[in-house]
C-alpha cells in the first residue's frame, strides 16, 4: 500500500493553504487583488517558495478556480439528487435555483468563473472555462438526456441547423458526453444562456436600484424554460416565493 512521505504531505498541505488563501482574497476583494506577494505573506513563506508548487500566479488562479467549480458542482448535484428521478422539472429547476443562490452569495467567485477575463487569470482562463463547462454539463446534462429519452419535445433536425452551429453542437456533445440529438443540445445550451444572462444581471446589479430582488423575473424564466420542453404543467414555485 502506497503511503505519502512527509515531504509529499507538506507539499499537499502547502498547495491547499495557498489555494485557500487565494480563494479568500478572491471572495473578499476580487481576483484583481491577488498577487504572489500577498499570498506569500498570508501563507508565511517567501514569494519564491510559491514557485515550488505553482508555475505562476495564473496557475494559482487555475487551481483555485477548480476548487470553486468542484464545490459548486457538488452543491448543484446535491440539489438534483434530492428530487424524484421522474420529476424532470424539479431536477432541472432545483440546481438552477441553487446556482442563483450560490452566485448571489459568492459574487466575486462568480465573476472569476463567469465574468470578464482578468489579468490575474492570464493563460489560465481557457482552462477555467473548459473546466466549468464540463463540470456543469455533468450536473444538467444527464437530466436533459433522461428527459429527452422519456419525453422528447420538438427540436430542429440536424439539417435544419446552420452548418457552423451544427459543427459546434457536435463538438460540445463529443466533449461532454451529453448524448442527445443536436437540436436538443441547442435547447440545453439555450437554456443555460438564458439562465446565465438572468443571474449575471442580478449579480452585477444591472437593474439596481429599480429592481433589487429579481426572484420573480427568475421564476418567470423558469416557467418559460419548462414550457419550452413541455414541462410547464410540472413547474412549482419555490416554497419561499413572495406574495
Amino acid at each position: 500500500m502506497n503511503t505519502l512521505t512527509r515531504r509529499d504531505r507538506l507539499r499537499l498541505q502547502m498547495s491547499e493553504d495557498v489555494r485557500a488563501v487565494a480563494r479568500d482574497i478572491i471572495a473578499t476583494h476580487g481576483v484583481d487583488a491577488l498577487s504572489l506577494a500577498e499570498i506569500a505573506r498570508r501563507v508565511q513563506v517567501t514569494p519564491a517558495a510559491l514557485y515550488r508548487h505553482f508555475e505562476n500566479l495564473a496557475d494559482i488562479v487555475r487551481h483555485t478556480a477548480r476548487d470553486i467549480v468542484a464545490d459548486l458542482a457538488f452543491e448543484l448535484q446535491a440539489a438534483v439528487d434530492v428530487e424524484p428521478e421522474t420529476d424532470f422539472a424539479a431536477r432541472l429547476i432545483a440546481p438552477t435555483r441553487s446556482f442563483r443562490r450560490w452566485a448571489l452569495a459568492h459574487r466575486e467567485e462568480f465573476n472569476l468563473l463567469f465574468g470578464t477575463p482578468t489579468a490575474a487569470a492570464a493563460d489560465a482562463q481557457t482552462d477555467m472555462t473548459s473546466d466549468w463547462v464540463r463540470r456543469l454539463s455533468e450536473v444538467w446534462g444527464p437530466v436533459f438526456v433522461q428527459l429527452w429519452n422519456a419525453r422528447p419535445y420538438p427540436v430542429l433536425a440536424d439539417d435544419e441547423l446552420e452548418p457552423l452551429l451544427r459543427q459546434q453542437m457536435a463538438a460540445y456533445r463529443a466533449a461532454t458526453g451529453v448524448e442527445m440529438p443536436l437540436g436538443a443540445v441547442v435547447v440545453m445550451l439555450s437554456c443555460w444562456r438564458s439562465i446565465y444572462g438572468q443571474v449575471a444581471l442580478e449579480v452585477f446589479a444591472h437593474f439596481a436600484p429599480l429592481i433589487v430582488d429579481q426572484e420573480p423575473m427568475f421564476e418567470m424564466l423558469m416557467r418559460d424554460l419548462m414550457d419550452r420542453m413541455g414541462l410547464g404543467a410540472d413547474y412549482r414555485p419555490p416554497t419561499t416565493a413572495k406574495a
